[in-house]
């Protein structure tokens, strides 16, 4: 990685000073282009189909691996189950709370 920032750092020096004020102003608009978290690090793909989804499976519990659904059912070990039977290996089995409520902690 070191080797292709050299060598962008010499063809920007190679650069007239209006081409390097051009560069100037895209690079920040660059920044988080094609980033699913705006930035801030790697999201992985069950973080987003569960931001994508959740309104439509809320009050459910889901199995997921690598951002596809795997199975959908009203108790955690029956989604267990459904994912089993299809071969998965350790899924993220959760459950996705309805928006209009606050989720219990109990003690």
């Amino acid at each position: 990685m070191q080797e292709i920032l050299d060598e962008v750092i010499e063809k920007v020096a190679a650069l007239t000073d209006e081409d390097r004020e051009k560069l100037i102003e895209v690079l920040p608009n660059k920044r988080n282009t094609n980033r699913a978290d705006g930035g801030k690090g790697i999201v992985h793909p069950n973080t987003i189909w569960i931001k994508e989804n959740h309104t439509k499976f809320a009050g459910k519990h889901v199995a997921l691996k690598d951002g596809e659904l795997i199975a959908v059912g009203k108790t955690i070990k029956e989604v267990d189950l459904k994912a089993k039977e299809k071969g998965v290996k350790d899924p993220l089995l959760t459950y996705l709370f309805p928006l209009d409520r606050e989720p219990f902690g109990g003690w």
